[in-house]
Parts: structure tokens; sequence; C-alpha cells
């Protein structure tokens, strides 16, 4: 079992570290005023909706004069992401002046050539057997040996959230969402449990009901969490009505998963407090409350 987890781990490491690293190719872009700001206002409402993707897509057709019909040009275009003007987007909105200029920029390249950077395409395998073409690598060698072909540390890959396009997906939303819904668990499951706990253990009597209490949360501490997961889509969404994609839902979930596991916990370190603590703290004085709180506790 230890060697199929590091098996595991080491192949998904080895397949899975070229994706903190983004390919960008680097292009003189000239901002057409005519398609970032057809209107001349110059305001950052016109300038949000201007047509960048068309900007780049010229400063990359300009590489190559001869690609001129329109199965050569599609197949140029793909070269660039979908998102490849968003950079050129917001360098003009920070500096409007960029407008009717060519600037310098790096702009995100597709998967493919992405994956052709990294070398997880193989050139030896035939045309039809790979998404890219041999004009495409021929493309793409003249823009490597001009030095055009730019490695990055992938950034978005920590802001962004899910997409549909490789090249742009992140976990960033994920991440978000896992925090916020262990956010949610700690503040509903923590101070019930614990609270839970010190009643239980030093002040309940000892009796059926307690008994009975203590056995539930011993038998849902072994309840499988898929119980838990179905319990929160049949109540907490199917009849509370409560938002599906939130992170208080699975909050809730899991802080009903974990109450039974922190219960038990503390009541085993309450257990584990020796008895000379309590019975220094009766022997000052202190009351039962007052020896639980302000030293047990603790």
């Amino acid at each position: 079992a230890v060697f199929m987890l590091g098996f595991l781990a080491i192949t998904v490491v080895l397949q899975g570290y070229s994706a903190f690293w983004q390919t960008r190719i680097a292009l003189d872009v000239t901002i057409d005023p005519a398609k970032v700001d057809p209107q001349n206002t110059r305001l950052p409402e016109s300038l949000m909706l201007g047509d960048y993707q068309a900007v780049v897509r010229d400063s990359l057709g300009g590489l190559f004069p001869e690609v001129d019909s329109r199965a050569d040009r599609r197949a140029l275009n793909d070269f660039l992401s979908n998102a490849a003007g968003d950079d050129v987007r917001r360098m003009v909105l920070e500096n409007p002046a960029l407008v009717g200029q060519t600037v310098p920029v790096e702009v995100l390249a597709s998967d493919d050539i992405d994956m052709l950077a990294k070398g997880r395409i193989d050139r030896a395998a035939a045309e039809a057997d790979r998404p890219i073409k041999d004009q495409q690598i021929g493309w793409f060698d003249k823009l490597d040996q001009q030095g055009m072909i730019a490695s990055s540390f992938n950034v978005d890959f920590f802001a962004t959230g899910d997409s549909r396009e490789p090249e742009q997906a992140g976990v960033g939303g994920a991440l978000m969402g896992s925090l916020l819904t262990i956010l949610t668990a700690i503040i509903l499951s923590l101070p019930i449990s614990v609270a839970a706990a010190i009643y239980l253990e030093e002040f309940a009597p000892k009796n059926r009901i307690t008994d009975i209490i203590e056995i539930n949360i011993n038998n849902l501490a072994a309840v499988p969490s898929i119980v838990f997961g179905l319990l929160g889509l049949a109540v907490l969404l199917g009849f509370f009505g409560l938002p599906r994609g939130a992170p208080l839902v699975g909050g809730m979930v899991l802080s009903l998963m974990t109450l039974p596991t922190i219960i038990i916990a503390t009541r085993a370190a309450l257990k584990a407090v020796p008895p000379s603590i309590r019975e220094a703290a009766y022997g000052v004085g202190a009351s039962k409350q007052q020896v639980v709180m302000h030293h047990v506790l603790p």
C-alpha cells in the first residue's frame, strides 16, 4: 500500500508539475483605436468593450505575411488563447494613452501550443494523430528561434477558477471554497462539540439518557461521510432550499460529521487531566464551574 501510494504521488508530480508554468508569446501589439475605442472617448466603459483579441491576432498575423487563406489564418489564430487579449485590456485600462501605440506584450498561448512548448506533443507522430499540424509546428519553430516563445510562472493557476480552456483553468475557486467551507465547519462545530463534551464529562448525571447520548455519539463517529452528504442533500438543499453553490451547506455538513469526533477527543482530553488539578482547585474553595472552566479546560 505504501509503495502504491508513493507511485501514485510520484506519477501525479511528474505529470502535473508543468501546470505551474504557462507558455506565452511575446508580441509587439499595435493597439488600433478603431478596434479598442471606435468612439474615441478613452472612457473606461468604452475601453472595456474593445476587441483586444482582434488586436493581438493582427499583431501575430503581421509576423507571417505569407498566411493569406482563411484556413491558414484560423490555424495561426489557434496559437492564441481566447484570453490572449486580456493582458492588453488591463494595460489599456491602466493607461489609456497606450491606444494607438505599439507596445510589447507577452500574451497567453493556447493549450495546444503550451503542450508543444513543454514537449508533451510528439513531433514524430503522424500529423493526423496530433492536434498540431506540420505547418503550425513550422510557425512555432520560427517564433521560438526569434525568442518570442516565453515561459512564466502560472500565477493565474492560483487565482482563477474552472474554465473550459485548459490554459485558463486554476484552483483559486476550489481553494477559496475549501477555506470558506472549513472555516464554516470550525465556527459551527468547535464551540458546540467542546461545550457538549464538557457537559457530558463534568456536569451530566450518569443515567439512561446520558448513556443513550454517548452511544449515539460513538455511533455517529463511525457513520461514513457519504451518509452525511446525502443528509445534507436531502435536508439542507432539498427541504430547506439553501443555496447549492454556497460554502454554508458544505460547512454545515462537515460540522455534523466532525461533531462526534471532536466530542470524543475532547472528553478523552478532559479525562487525562490529573486529579490533583481538580483537588487543588477544590482545596482553595473553587466551585465546580470554576474548577472546570479555570483549571481543567485550559
